[in-house]
């Protein structure tokens, strides 16, 4: 025998095999020698081992009946226990705290499941595998919650690229159609995008929701933009328009739509305002936000003026070309105007500044300005604009050219209640820095930010001399620290005087 009880070395060959588990019964030394030696058995041993035959054959048969019989019973305990386990599944499926959610939660947290207009442009609407229609398919509550709660059916996004094809188009044409349906005359936020223009049964769909739409964010063609504004848009609010065309639709006799209630705008296209005004009859002075607006096309001037509402404005300011900019003669006033961004591109520099000099806005508590990475920046010089000033963002590098930090520096001198500044796509200088640290202004010198509360740099770069020490950053925050409120104060007494 070895080490291990179950190898057995055969006594005759010597190779190792293995015994089973369980315990032969003990055999006779006359049986160990007639099994050995392979000589028969003498006839006197001949009935014996017969008859012992006989009998294990029969103890067999009894062990096989007894195995039968337990085979069975473990089958049927096994058997039970799966049912035990099935009916387990069953109450605790029942017992489960989603079953006792009310319907109106679950509405609620359905809701934050569907795409948003605003934010989700890239999706759409009328995927069977997106929400809303997802959530129809998983119980027979679920389908009857979301089939009737509109609020789910109010986010239609449509990408017509992606429903090209006859068969196809058709099928998602009915799909729009029993979207709109579902949303029972709620206020609407619609993305329509579609490079190619819309067919007639895709308008004659749209058209029945067209009275609901609250929010109408449209990239197609010019075609299909005159056939979808043939219609009046009674309950729009905000209207985002984005064309890559360089030319204006047809309008020859066409009356542009009535948007009553109109009150945000955005446009990213090439047509002119004489253009989308022959589609749209806009509001003018019920607008209280227009974004991307040209701030020297002579149209949008003239526009600019009947903004007297006006509460959020976005104007974007390119290089100077005399054929389609004029400079600004007149004061114009926005007496409502409360965020101002401005965008200076390339090769328009103090472009941004004139226009903001042109501007009356005496509520103005919110400024972004945007310049371009490889230019001088030129802020305003006049304090005029900027008396209730609270919040502030600014986008410039110092390393574009060697002025531009001292400019940045006298005008966070003018902004003297800006309590909020960002600063990003900065690479500070330690003038800059120095420029900001209350503790280096001596009496007479103007102090910059008094109020600042909060100053957000998270995204600037530090230049070489910056990036080696770091002291000059952190001796102008902790001179900013609420510890030294009384260097602040002291500041502050001098500029009054």
């Amino acid at each position: 025998m070895t080490e291990n009880s179950n190898l057995v070395r055969c006594t005759i060959c010597a190779l190792l095999f293995l015994q089973p588990n369980t315990p032969r019964r003990a055999r006779t030394a006359r049986v160990e020698e007639l099994l050995r030696e392979n000589n028969p058995p003498l006839d006197v041993e001949l009935s014996a081992f017969r008859s012992d035959m006989d009998n294990t054959r029969a103890a067999l048969q009894d062990l096989d009946a007894k195995i039968a019989q337990a085979k069975e019973v473990l089958d049927n305990l096994l058997s039970a226990r799966q049912q035990a386990l099935l009916h387990l599944e069953d109450v605790k499926s029942l017992l489960h705290p989603l079953r006792s959610i009310p319907s109106e939660l679950l509405v609620e947290i359905f809701s934050h499941c569907i795409p948003r207009v605003r934010y989700s442009e890239d999706t759409d609407a009328l995927e069977p595998r997106r929400a809303p229609w997802l959530l129809t398919r998983v119980c027979h509550r679920w389908r009857e919650l979301v089939v009737n709660s509109p609020r789910l059916w109010t986010q239609l996004l449509i990408d017509f690229d992606k429903h090209a094809g006859c068969n196809t188009d058709l099928q998602f044409a009915y799909r729009a159609s029993l979207f709109i349906e579902r949303s029972r005359g709620l206020p609407m936020e619609v993305y329509l995008g579609s490079p190619q223009p819309l067919s007639n049964h895709w308008l004659t769909v749209l058209e029945n929701g067209i009275p609901h739409w609250r929010y109408l964010h449209v990239d197609i063609p010019q075609s299909s933009l005159q056939c979808l504004f043939e219609h009046v848009f009674s309950n729009l609010q905000t209207l985002v328009l984005l064309s890559n065309q360089s030319t204006g639709p047809d309008l020859e006799g066409f009356q542009p739509s009535r948007v009553p209630v109109l009150r945000e705008l955005e446009v990213l296209s090439r047509y002119s305002w004489e253009d989308l005004e022959s589609v749209v009859a806009f509001p003018w002075s019920q607008l209280t936000s227009v974004e991307n607006f040209p701030a020297f096309d002579v149209d949008g001037l003239n526009h600019l003026r009947m903004l007297t509402n006006l509460e959020n404005l976005q104007v974007l300011v390119d290089g100077y070309d005399s054929a389609i900019h004029t400079p600004i003669r007149d004061i114009v006033a926005l007496p409502k105007l409360h965020r101002l961004i401005i965008e200076e591109s390339n090769n328009a520099t103090g472009r941004g500044k004139e226009f903001l000099a042109a501007l009356k806005i005496p509520a103005l508590a919110e400024l972004t300005l945007e310049f371009s990475n490889d230019d001088l920046t030129l802020f305003p010089t006049s304090t005029s604009p900027l008396g209730n000033l609270n919040k502030l963002d600014i986008s410039c590098d110092m390393n574009a050219h060697e002025e531009n930090t001292q400019h940045l520096l006298n005008f966070l001198a003018l902004t003297h209640r800006v309590e909020w500044l960002r600063i990003y796509d900065l690479t500070m200088t330690v003038e800059f820095v120095n420029g900001l640290n209350l503790s280096n202004f001596s009496n007479g010198a103007s102090v910059r930010l008094p109020y600042l509360l909060f100053l957000d740099i998270g995204k600037c770069k530090c230049v070489d001399a910056l990036a080696n020490d770091l002291d000059p950053l952190v001796d102008m925050l902790y001179s900013r620290l609420p510890g030294c409120a009384m260097k602040r104060q002291k500041a502050e007494r001098r500029q009054m005087l």
